[in-house]
């Protein structure tokens, strides 16, 4: 089935001026995740939502390999056998337990995430290994004869430091996707499931072939041959490579496509900054970047900006060599030469989120891998939708778009978790005044980083629904939660709960307090089945922190599945269910809506009287020539009157005790306008106001 042929030999990186597979710049690690799944693996399809969000996050530094090993890949009837003698070797060998496993760069994290992992410790495993050095670069380039189905491969290794462990193995693989068959999921069996990145076969020994000069400047070519069996569709195939200490760390990974897959190294694409930022309507938003010519000759590249997803009315464009360009360009660049690359993306009136992806392709080798870098472009957003990256989270996030629209939002937009985070690491979430934080059943349930990034969103007058089942007890320090001291305390201190239990199936239907102002008249409603199973019903059970008080209790009972609290600084909404799991959706739809009411101001609460002030309602309505605010506030504030694209079209200060304050709209468009009150205590609320001529 293989030939191998080794040729080693040591060179300096700096002599590394030919076309290469190789670059030459130390690199990070890449992330090899092995998940452990299986046709029987009724919670793998929710594995594999998650992996490919991880790799779509870092698409040129995520190796995605699914192994089939175990009791629950064990085929029936018609199934398929995914199974290989690697995989099994590598199922006993990892000791996996549970399926989905994962294993990241096969590396050991501290407990509780240990080895081969459950699927929620994925995302940030996968994120502490993006940020590793890495002593190895590793490049990959494949041939296949149609005549013979030979697969040709040849593997290159540059060390750019040296190897911590000595020897180092270098694994070879063939995956393949695009296989159509059975698969059991929670929602029972789908008969026509695509499986991706299934292990096919091992080009090289189980463990690997030794490489023995892992010094800095080492550099090493070796070839390979495999036929591809018959059963096999070569155009689904990818030859996997990746090299690390023996049956332990993964340093780096690669893979290309069987049929004419190569790493040739055509250049280097850097960015000069973030590649998230915030901007407004007509406001460019800018993105440094510069390309290098590292292909050995003069060559021609072809730059291309393209829109992934765009709100109406954005545009984008790129600036070289001063020429400003909306279509793909060609660029020639000498061996060593530069050029600085220019992406300027412009929102239009629509809020929402821009993702464009600027790429440079090489015109004599397209072949070859293209480089790319995708920016990200918040503008005029207000309300904002953030899901968990996994399936049960994807499935939920339609009834909060439902309930934003049936509150008339128009200046709202849907994101996930990380995205989320990067977006607010740029600063670019200035524009937002509500979130809606849909966890669903999804695990880990928050993460360290967001819950830095919500702290300072919420001190800063934020305000925020969180739902799903299970937030409390990731939170609990149960052994097999995923809940870190950061977390834990955000629930107590931000989410303003004690945890009390798990939840039970019965625990239906909800009963919303009657006395409640904002959620009294919400119908009552059972929990639905939306996890595969009523006994994977877990409605998280909680006692509120003062000044949060109850909402929703389940069935005729004291036990307490919501609550809401207005504090000097943000309003709180927190559901132990998602709004998925109203059985009756236009309930789970209500209370959306009526968070978005109440955060806006439109539902009265007398509690905001005790923290603010008294603040009227803004009159007349709709507004034609000035908009007048009725107040009475204990201290100095501003007041700013924002558009639907989050702009602030006016302000002004107003003294504590003043009986009102008057803005001039005449010359505003029509439309819907947010007023914010800020204090200079750090107070804050948002309410919506309508201007009509």
């Amino acid at each position: 089935m293989k030939h191998l042929c080794t040729l080693s030999i040591i060179v300096f990186p700096a002599v590394l001026t030919a076309q290469s597979l190789v670059s030459t710049s130390p690199q990070n690690r890449t992330v090899l995740l092995e998940d452990f799944t299986g046709v029987n693996c009724q919670y793998c399809p929710e594995g594999h939502t998650i992996m490919e969000s991880i790799e779509s996050a870092a698409p040129d530094e995520v190796v995605l390999l699914g192994i089939h090993a175990g009791g629950f890949a064990v085929p029936s009837g018609s199934q398929p056998d995914f199974r290989t003698p690697w995989g099994n070797t590598m199922n006993s060998f990892f000791a996996v337990s549970a399926y989905p496993s994962g294993v990241i760069d096969r590396h050991t994290f501290p407990s509780p995430m240990g080895l081969a992992m459950g699927r929620g410790y994925w995302e940030m495993a996968a994120q502490e290994m993006l940020a590793a050095p890495s002593p190895v670069n590793l490049g990959v380039a494949s041939t296949f004869n149609a005549a013979t189905r030979e697969v040709s491969i040849t593997v290159e290794v540059l060390y750019t430091a040296n190897s911590p462990g000595g020897n180092d193995y270098l694994n070879v693989l063939i995956k393949e996707s695009g296989i159509t068959g059975p698969q059991v999921s929670t929602t029972g069996n789908i008969p026509a499931y695509t499986h991706n990145h299934v292990m096919r076969g091992a080009v090289t020994p189980t463990w690997g072939d030794v490489v023995s000069n892992t010094t800095a400047g080492a550099f090493h070519t070796m070839t390979y041959t495999y036929a591809l069996p018959n059963n096999w569709v070569e155009a689904n195939c990818k030859v996997v490579a990746f090299i690390g200490e023996y049956q332990s760390d993964v340093y780096q990974a690669r893979e290309v496509a069987v049929d004419g897959g190569t790493t040739l190294v055509i250049g280097e694409l850097t960015n000069d900054g973030p590649l998230h930022a915030g901007a407004a309507s007509g406001i460019d938003a800018d993105f440094g970047m510069s390309f290098t010519n590292t292909f050995g000759s003069t060559t021609d590249y072809l730059v291309s900006l393209t829109a992934l997803s765009a709100p109406s009315g954005w545009s984008g464009a790129f600036t070289m060599n001063g020429t400003t360009h909306t279509a793909p360009a060609t660029i020639t660049l000498a061996d060593g030469a530069s050029v600085d690359i220019d992406v300027v993306v412009t929102p239009g009136t629509t809020a929402g989120v821009g993702r464009y992806k600027l790429e440079v392709a090489s015109v004599a080798v397209p072949q070859a891998p293209v480089l790319s870098r995708t920016v990200n472009v918040i503008s005029g957003v207000t309300d904002l939708i953030v899901s968990n990256p996994d399936e049960f989270a994807l499935n939920a996030q339609p009834r909060y778009v439902s309930g934003l629209q049936n509150a008339g939002n128009t200046s709202f937009a849907a994101i996930d978790r990380n995205e989320f985070i990067r977006f607010g690491q740029a600063g670019a979430l200035s524009s937002v005044i509500n979130l809606y934080r849909n966890v669903s059943w999804t695990f880990p349930s928050l993460v360290d980083d967001e819950v830095a990034l919500l702290q300072t969103l919420l001190d800063g007058g934020v305000n925020m629904m969180i739902a799903g089942q299970d937030i409390g007890w990731d939170q609990s320090g149960d052994a097999n939660a995923y809940g870190t001291p950061a977390t834990q305390s955000f629930y107590t201190n931000y989410l303003l709960a004690n945890f009390v239990s798990d939840g039970v199936p019965s625990n239906s239907p909800f009963n919303f307090v009657d006395a409640d102002a904002v959620f009294g008249a919400v119908p009552n409603s059972n929990i639905n089945t939306v996890f595969g199973s009523s006994s994977y019903n877990y409605p998280d059970e909680f006692t509120p922190i003062a000044p949060a008080v109850a909402i929703m209790n389940y069935g005729n009972t004291s036990k307490v599945g919501g609550l809401r609290a207005q504090t000097a600084n943000y309003k709180l909404v927190y559901l132990g269910v998602g709004p998925e799991q109203f059985a009756t959706a236009a309930v789970g739809i209500q209370v959306v809506t009526l968070s978005h009411d109440w955060f806006y101001g439109t539902v009265g609460i007398p509690e905001f009287d005790a923290a603010l002030g008294r603040l009227g309602a803004p009159w007349p309505v709709p507004a034609s020539d000035r908009l007048v605010v009725p107040m009475e506030l204990d201290s100095d504030a501003v007041l700013q009157l924002f558009d639907a694209t989050g702009r602030m079209v006016r302000t002004m200060n107003v003294a504590a005790h003043m009986p009102q304050a008057e803005l001039h709209v005449t010359a505003l468009a029509d439309g819907v306008y947010t007023l914010r009150v800020d204090t200079a205590d750090g107070r804050a609320l948002a309410r919506s106001v309508v201007v009509a001529h």
